[in-house]
């Protein structure tokens, strides 16, 4: 077996990003308002990551034998920092990373209900705020490429990009 198509299972209590060929398992949730705007969240600019001063889809790594759906209930409940709720799965999509060298494997899932406006005003550390956007105006400038490619697997369920 040559070394380009050998797979790899490697449990990690630290992810090194900056490796290359790192294949990614991640979680994404996407909440609607009652006009179909997605929830962001503006990722403060003194983050220190390329994410800084753009809009993001929340999401979060998979730990190790964690359920996709646990993740998916961890977003809301560690990361966004509001009560639990129902989730439903919508999809998974994949993608290749060009710059970093990553392979990105999203399962997207969505809530059934908006945010409350008391929920909208619990931003967490390194965000500065959550807005309902209209990912028709999510451009380079203004949003991380994974809020753009799930734009583009919400433009076109099942696709994979590469």
């Amino acid at each position: 077996m040559t070394k380009d198509i050998r797979a790899y299972a490697v449990k990690q209590d630290v992810v090194d990003y900056s490796v290359e060929n790192l294949v990614m398992l991640q979680a994404q949730l996407i909440n609607r308002d009652y006009v179909g705007k997605v929830m962001v969240e503006k990722v403060s600019k003194d983050a220190g990551s390329y994410a800084a001063g753009k809009y993001y889809i929340p999401g979060v790594a998979l730990n190790f034998g964690e359920h996709p759906v646990e993740a998916g209930h961890r977003i809301l409940t560690e990361e966004l920092e509001v009560e639990d709720r129902e989730i439903k799965y919508v999809s998974t999509q994949s993608h290749w990373n060009d710059e970093k060298k990553h392979w990105y494997v999203l399962f997207i899932f969505e809530t059934v209900d908006p945010f409350t406006e008391e929920e909208m005003k619990n931003t967490c550390e390194g965000i500065d705020e959550l807005v309902y956007l209209d990912l028709e105006d999510a451009t380079i400038e203004n949003s991380t490429q994974g809020l753009m490619d799930i734009r583009e697997a919400m433009r076109n369920p099942g696709k994979t990009y590469v």
